[in-house]
């Protein structure tokens, strides 16, 4: 039997851009990178795993990972971030995307996709930087959330939007032993 209390327990998380055509959804380019995972997301997890009263009451649910952010800034992730550089918005009111049960898609053991397109009509104007996910808060509606963690980020190349394209992002997190 495994010796369980040794394991060395990993966490890993990775994006993928994918720019297409939005009126023929041909790919135009695909990037992909390891993202960082911020010790707020540690933190988050743990309370996920093992709620205790000192937390609140409410703590696995505001822990749950819920919307995906956007952003215009690319400076380099750090494990100490708490909210994206520079937090895309339009008119004030900012680019994210809740993750309903239907885009966090289960895969191989230990792994969850979480996924997010910009549509042809969302976000056109700006060009896209960063990206987050983000837990729930103790609001479930990520346009208004508050007390809401980072749970990773990662800085892509310029992402221009505009109608007649449509970005999907695609982020894996695993946890391997």
């Amino acid at each position: 039997m495994p010796d369980f209390f040794n394991l060395n327990i990993n966490l890993r998380g990775d994006l993928q851009v994918i720019r297409r055509d939005a009126l023929t959804k041909k790919i135009l380019s695909v990037w992909e990178k390891k993202n960082v995972i911020t010790y707020s997301g540690m933190e988050a997890l743990v309370k996920l795993m093992a709620p205790n009263a000192s937390f609140g009451t409410n703590v696995q649910r505001e822990s749950q990972i819920r919307s995906m952010r956007f952003g215009t800034n690319n400076t380099q992730p750090q494990r100490t971030d708490t909210n994206l550089a520079s937090e895309a918005a339009l008119a004030g009111v900012p680019i994210r995307i809740e993750l309903s049960d239907a885009q966090r898609i289960i895969g191989a053991a230990g792994t969850v996709e979480y996924v997010a397109t910009l549509s042809a009509a969302m976000g056109n104007g700006l060009v896209y930087r960063e990206a987050g996910l983000f837990t729930r808060g103790t609001e479930d509606a990520p346009a208004t959330t508050s007390n809401s963690v980072m749970f990773s980020r990662q800085v892509f190349p310029d992402q221009p939007k505009t109608s007649s394209v449509e970005l999907e992002f695609r982020w894996r997190t695993t946890i391997t032993v």
